[in-house]
């Protein structure tokens, strides 16, 4: 027997009352092509002085089972100065001295790359994550004999 299914909250609705779990490695695995735009935008976007940050820049997000519908993007904790990508994004405002050393850190002018990645590329990825989702949940809705589109 099939039942018919309108929209999509009907089918996300259907399929959990049928105990089907939506946040997948499908899912994980969608977001991340969908986003990889993103990552690489901000590496190319990222200060080149020796190339190490611009290579640290990825997906951070685990592979356990909390973080199946997101995915994370920014600094991976291999990347050893990781303090430096926050100082790059938003500046350093002014000269500041370190209490511990009384070393002047100087002023630092802010040179975005995380932010204009996203801002180049948010309608982009949208559209690919709905358009993913929708295939996601058509698949597991023809496979539970709910008829969707």
């Amino acid at each position: 027997m099939t039942n018919r299914v309108e929209n999509i909250a009907e089918v996300c609705d259907a399929l959990k009352n049928m105990g089907v779990e939506l946040d997948n490695p499908e899912l994980q695995r969608m977001l991340k092509a969908q986003s990889l735009v993103i990552v690489q935008t901000a590496r190319n976007l990222a200060p080149q002085d020796t190339g190490d940050l611009a290579k640290s820049i990825g997906f951070i997000t685990g592979k356990d089972k909390d973080n199946k519908s997101k995915v994370l993007i920014g600094l991976r904790k291999d990347y050893n100065n990781n303090y430096l990508g926050p100082m790059f994004e938003f500046g350093v405002p002014t000269n500041r001295i370190q209490k511990t050393t009384g070393r002047d850190t100087g002023i630092l002018e802010a040179r975005p790359f995380m932010r204009p990645a996203l801002d180049q590329n948010a309608g982009r990825v949208t559209d690919g994550i709905i358009n993913g989702v929708d295939k996601i949940i058509a698949k597991l809705a023809k496979k539970n004999n709910l008829n969707y589109k």
